[in-house]
């Protein structure tokens, strides 16, 4: 490390807009950044200037990883998962990993509490975080048997198990009926011991908040919240297209509490969401792992991907006590969900606002870096 020229380089597994946001974090440091994706034609970051290599790879990872690292002697790399996929194998593999790379994923005692919402919500209601009703059984019966509270909604609880083969992340049910058919839906792909029925808290994503943070040894060191202001689709979004920062010290408190008792170390969002019913914010989802929108965290002076790369290095990390105002757009699609908004008039006004009254980035437009937006 006392060799700026030498310094360890950082490998991104997933080239979408998330892993772009990561390889601009690094790459526009000076640190080395290759890019591992699965499908070629989804990867947008391979056309980015600070990519240094792209690799499409249809094999295991594990195994690609593990040969790339002795064939280039990458000891000391950092490796990044942008999905959930690849955080459960990186953590399911960290010894073996970890003979050569810096892995950001941690030891599945770890992971487990984000990528199971059923230990999610367990550990959720163990520290007195809110929590949505939620209920889960092994089979259809033993979820009409708990009393579904209408509207409600079908969800995975492991996503990754399901999200890719249908591009769903909830189902909407309002019926005994609906509740059978999206039962028979999920069922498909994923056993029933997985499906949950969930309330269905009003309101759409201006409802929705996240507590973002890096830790180390268990403790938050660099945090900030923000609002997922608009999502598409509107009422389920499958990801945020608005988001800016914002004050809440409730989502704060109840979001650090929860990292710091799996004892994080890594980077992760919070997901909750406000019931204006009782006025609580309940815990949704949990990310160990850069999510959507982390680039507003650089704009907003928290240089998330930074922070971590740092920290695994063992270079050293300052907490951070404040941040600038700042949002974030996912460009085009931010445009259909304020279209299909009930107020888009509001929402232009929303979006001019911000524009001139902070920092502000975006998912995939830079001036320095144009290609991969086109």
């Amino acid at each position: 490390m006392s060799n700026e020229k030498n310094r360890p380089g950082a490998i991104v597994l997933g080239g979408n807009f998330v892993g772009l946001g990561i390889a601009r974090s690094l790459g526009a440091r000076g640190i080395p950044t290759w890019v591992f994706d699965a499908d070629r034609s989804k990867s947008i970051a391979q056309f980015s200037r600070y990519t240094t290599r792209f690799i499409e790879t249809k094999e295991a990872i594990t195994d690609v990883l593990l040969a790339e690292g002795r064939r280039h002697g990458l000891n000391g790399w950092v490796i990044f998962p942008v999905v959930d996929e690849y955080v459960e194998i990186l953590s399911a593999n960290h010894q073996s990993l970890s003979a050569i790379y810096r892995v950001t994923s941690p030891l599945p005692e770890v992971t487990k509490f984000a990528l199971d919402k059923r230990l999610t919500y367990s550990r959720a209601n163990e520290l007195g975080v809110a929590v949505p009703w939620t209920s889960v059984g092994n089979s259809l019966a033993d979820l009409e048997a708990e009393g579904v509270p209408y509207p409600a909604i079908l969800k995975p609880a492991v996503n990754h198990h399901f999200f890719p083969h249908t591009n769903i992340k909830a189902l909407p049910i309002d019926t005994p009926a609906e509740l059978e058919r999206g039962f028979a839906q999920m069922s498909r792909y994923i056993p029933a011991s997985e499906i949950l029925v969930q309330e269905r808290i009003p309101g759409g994503g201006e409802n929705q908040f996240s507590y973002c943070a890096v830790c180390k040894d268990g403790r938050a060191y660099a945090s900030l919240v923000a609002r997922r202001s608009r999502q598409y689709p509107i009422e389920f979004g499958n990801a945020s297209t608005f988001v800016e920062t914002t004050s809440q010290p409730i989502v704060e408190e109840a979001g650090r509490r929860f990292l710091e008792s799996i004892g994080l170390d890594g980077m992760a969002e919070v997901e909750f969401k406000f019931d204006p019913r009782d006025g609580k914010y309940k815990i949704l989802d949990v990310n160990l792992r850069p999510w959507g929108w982390h680039a507003l965290g650089k704009a907003a002076g928290i240089d998330f991907p930074y922070l971590l790369w740092r920290q695994a290095v063992g270079l050293p990390v300052t907490p951070i006590k404040t941040h600038q105002k700042a949002a974030w757009i996912r460009e085009i699609t931010d445009l259909v969900a304020i279209a299909k908004s009930r107020n888009p008039k509001a929402e232009i006004k929303r979006l001019l606002k911000a524009l001139y009254g902070g920092k502000f980035t975006s998912a995939t437009l830079s001036l320095t870096d144009p290609v991969p937006f086109f």
